[in-house]
C-alpha cells in the first residue's frame, strides 16, 4: 500500500497583500464619486443659504456651546423639533478648512456617501455572500432617491447619521452582536453621536436588537443577553434627553407648526405617507425637492392599497424564512418610522432625505434577489444588473444638475409642484434678488393665493405692491394684521402702506398701535413722527 503523503500546511498570505474584501469596497467607492460626481461644482440651494451664508453660529468657533445649547433654527429665533448639535459642528469645520466654497462642502458630502457605500457593503458582506454584498452596494451607490442628500448640503444628517448607523451595526456584527466592557462604551458613543446628529438616531437601539431577533435567532432572549448594552444606550438617551430639553426648551416645541391633523386623519395619512415612502424606494421616478402633501381625511382607495401593501411587507418581516429578508424590512421600517411623524416634521411632510438611511436596507434586499437570480440564471442576472445600474446612474447624473443653483432648483419645483406656495414664494425671492420685481411679483401672488394663511406670503406681497400701488398694498398688509393682530411689524408695515397711499390720518393709528404692542420698534417711532408732523 503506497504512502500517503503528508498534507502541506497551508502557505501564509504573503506580507503586504491587501484584504479581499479592499478591491471592491474601492471599486463601490469610485463608483459613488463617478455618479454624483458633476454634484460637486454646484452651489447653495434652498437652507443652506441661512443655515451656512446666514449663520453666525458656523463661523465662529467660540460659538460651539451656544451650537450645544440650540436648536437648527435658534440664530433666527424659530422654534423647531430639530436638534442637531453635530450638524453645525461639521460646518464650522469645513468652513474653518475653505470658507463659504460650496464646492468643499459638496465634495465632502460626496465622499461622504461613498464611504456610506464601503460601510454597507463591508456591513452586508457579513450577512450574506459576497456577489450580494456587492450588488447592493452598488445599488446604493446609484440609487436615485440618494440625489436629494447626497446634493443637498442641509441634509448633510441624514448623511452623518447612515455613516454613524452603518457603522455601528457592522461593528455589533464583528462582535458577535455580543459586546462587553470597553466594546459597551464605544456603543454608548456611537448612539449618543448618532442622536446628536439627527432625531431618527433613536433607531439604532431597536436596529441593534432587530439584528439579534432576526438574524441570530435569539427572539426576545436579545435583551436578557445583551442587558448591559441597551442599559448603557438608555443612559445615553436619558443625557440626550436632558441636552435637548435644556436647548429647546421641551422636547417638541415645534409640533403642528405647519400641519394640523386630527387622530383619525392623522392615522390614515400616516399609512397612504409609508406606503409611498416604500414605492419611492422601489421606483424613484418622480423626484421633487418638495412634494405637495394632501391629508387623507376618508377612506379612499389609495388608502385601502396602501394598508394593502403595508399589510404584505409586514408578513414577510414575520413569517420570511431569510433572516437577511426579514431584518431587511425591519431596517426600512423602523428608520422610516420616525418622519411619520407628520405633524412635527416641517412643511415638507413627505421628503426624499428620509428615505436614505432606510434605503440600505431595501438595498441589499436587492442584493440578495439579484445574487438569487444570479444562482439560476447568472447572464440574465448581468444583463438586468447592467441596466438598472445604468438607468439609476444616468437618471442621478441628470438631476444632480437640477441642484447646480437654488434659482435652478426653485424653477423646475415650481413645475414640478405648482400649487406649493413656499416654491412660489421661494422663486419670489430668487427673481428679487435678480431685480426681476414682476415676475417675483407673480409668484408671490401665487405663493399667497395657494396657502392665504401663511402672514409672510402676505407681508412679502405687500413690499412687493408698495413699489407701484400702495392702495393694493394696504389690502395685502391687513390680511397680515388679520392674520397675526398682535405682531406690531405688521401695524407698522400697514402705517407705512397707508403714509405711502397718503392716508396719513390711519397712518399715524396703526403707527400708534405697533407702538403700543412693542414701544421700542424704530420703524414705527419714525413713522409715528412722521405722521403727526404732517398732520400739524
Amino acid at each position: 500500500m503506497a504512502k500517503r503523503k503528508p498534507a502541506r500546511p497551508p502557505v501564509p498570505p504573503p506580507r503586504g497583500r491587501f484584504p479581499e474584501w479592499l478591491p471592491p469596497a474601492l471599486g463601490l467607492a469610485a463608483l459613488a464619486i463617478a455618479i454624483y460626481g458633476n454634484s460637486v461644482p454646484n452651489g447653495f440651494v434652498g437652507d443652506d443659504k441661512f443655515q451656512l451664508l446666514r449663520n453666525p453660529l458656523v463661523t465662529d468657533p467660540g460659538r460651539i456651546p451656544q451650537i450645544l445649547g440650540s436648536s437648527v433654527w435658534s440664530f433666527l429665533g424659530l422654534p423647531g423639533n430639530y436638534y442637531r448639535p453635530l450638524q453645525f459642528l461639521v460646518y464650522l469645520f469645513l468652513y474653518e478648512c475653505a470658507g463659504f466654497h460650496a464646492s468643499a462642502f459638496h465634495l465632502f458630502m460626496v465622499l461622504l456617501h461613498a464611504a456610506n457605500t464601503v460601510l454597507l457593503y463591508l456591513l452586508v458582506r457579513r450577512l450574506a455572500a459576497g456577489r450580494a454584498a456587492f450588488a447592493a452596494a452598488a445599488l446604493f451607490a446609484a440609487h436615485p432617491i440618494h440625489t436629494e442628500v447626497v446634493d443637498w448640503i442641509a441634509a448633510l444628517p441624514d448623511l452623518m447619521l447612515t455613516t454613524l448607523v452603518l457603522a455601528g451595526v457592522l461593528v455589533l456584527v464583528r462582535q458577535g452582536a455580543s459586546p462587553r466592557g470597553w466594546q459597551i462604551l464605544g456603543h454608548f458613543a456611537f448612539y449618543l453621536l448618532a442622536l446628536l446628529t439627527k432625531e431618527t438616531g433613536v433607531m439604532l437601539l431597536p436596529l441593534f436588537a432587530g439584528f439579534g431577533f432576526f438574524c441570530l435567532g435569539r427572539r426576545w432572549s436579545e435583551f436578557r443577553r445583551n442587558a448591559a448594552l441597551y442599559g448603557a444606550m438608555a443612559a445615553a438617551f436619558g443625557l440626550y434627553l436632558a441636552m435637548r430639553g435644556v436647548a429647546l426648551g421641551s422636547l417638541a416645541p415645534g409640533q403642528q407648526s405647519f400641519i394640523h391633523l386630527g387622530p383619525a386623519e392623522f392615522a390614515m395619512s400616516v399609512v397612504v405617507t409609508a406606503a409611498q415612502y416604500f414605492a419611492a424606494l422601489l421606483f424613484p421616478a418622480d423626484l421633487n425637492y418638495f412634494h405637495v402633501f394632501r391629508p387623507t381625511q376618508t377612506v379612499t382607495v389609495e388608502f385601502l392599497f396602501s394598508a394593502l401593501a403595508l399589510a404584505a411587507l409586514a408578513a414577510v418581516l414575520f413569517r420570511s424564512r431569510t433572516p437577511l429578508i426579514s431584518y431587511g424590512v425591519f431596517w426600512i421600517a423602523v428608520t422610516i418610522a420616525p418622519p411619520l411623524n407628520l405633524t412635527g416634521v416641517g412643511q415638507n411632510v413627505f421628503a426624499e432625505r428620509y428615505l436614505y438611511l432606510p434605503s440600505a436596507g431595501f438595498c441589499w434586499i436587492a442584493g440578495w434577489a439579484w445574487d438569487w437570480l444570479a444562482g439560476r440564471r447568472l447572464q440574465w442576472a448581468r444583463v438586468v444588473g447592467a441596466m438598472v445600474l445604468l438607468a439609476c446612474a444616468l437618471k442621478v447624473v441628470a438631476r444632480n444638475r437640477d441642484w447646480r443653483d437654488n434659482f435652478t432648483m426653485m424653477q423646475i419645483t415650481v413645475r414640478q409642484s405648482p400649487t406649493a406656495g413656499w416654491m412660489h414664494d421661494a422663486l419670489a425671492s430668487e427673481y428679487v434678488e435678480r431685480d426681476a420685481f414682476d415676475q417675483a411679483l407673480e409668484h408671490e401672488r401665487l405663493a399667497v393665493r395657494y396657502q392665504p394663511d401663511m402672514a409672510v406670503f402676505q407681508m412679502k406681497l405687500g413690499y412687493l405692491l408698495m413699489r407701484n400701488d400702495p392702495r393694493a398694498a394696504i389690502a395685502a398688509f391687513q390680511r397680515v394684521v388679520a392674520l397675526e393682530p398682535a405682531a406690531a411689524k405688521g401695524h407698522c408695515d400697514l402705517g407705512m402702506a397707508f403714509e405711502a397711499a397718503g392716508d396719513v390720518r390711519q397712518a399715524a393709528r396703526e403707527y400708534e398701535r405697533a407702538l403700543q404692542l412693542q414701544p421700542q420698534l424704530r420703524e414705527a417711532q419714525e413713522g409715528y413722527q412722521r405722521a403727526l408732523a404732517r398732520l400739524r
